[in-house]
C-alpha cells in the first residue's frame, strides 16, 4: 500500500528573483543551487569558443537535500521564494 506524505516546500519565482545569493547564504543544507552549474558540462567545449549561447542563470532547489525550514522565504527580499504543498508517494 501506497502512502501519500505531505509537506510545504519552498519554490522560486524566476521572474521577481534577482539572483542576489541570499537565499544561496543562508541556507545550511545546500539546496538552492544555480542551474547553470548543473548544465555548463553538456556544451562546455561550445562556450570556450562562444558558439552557443548560455541563458541557464537561475537557482533551482534540490529537494533532497532541503529540509523546508523556511530561511529562504524569510531571506529574499524580492518575495520571489514562497512554500507551496508538495505530495510524495513512498
Amino acid at each position: 500500500m501506497n502512502k501519500v506524505m505531505s509537506g510545504k516546500v519552498p519554490v522560486i519565482n524566476p521572474d521577481r528573483c534577482i539572483k542576489c545569493s541570499k537565499c544561496v547564504s543562508i541556507c545550511h543544507a545546500q539546496a538552492i543551487i544555480n542551474e547553470r552549474s548543473l548544465s555548463c558540462s553538456r556544451c562546455i567545449k561550445y562556450c570556450i569558443a562562444m558558439e552557443v549561447p548560455c541563458n541557464t542563470d537561475n537557482y533551482v532547489f534540490d529537494y533532497k537535500k532541503c529540509d523546508s525550514c523556511g530561511l529562504c522565504v524569510l531571506e529574499c527580499d524580492q518575495n520571489a521564494i514562497s512554500m507551496t504543498d508538495h505530495f510524495e508517494k513512498v
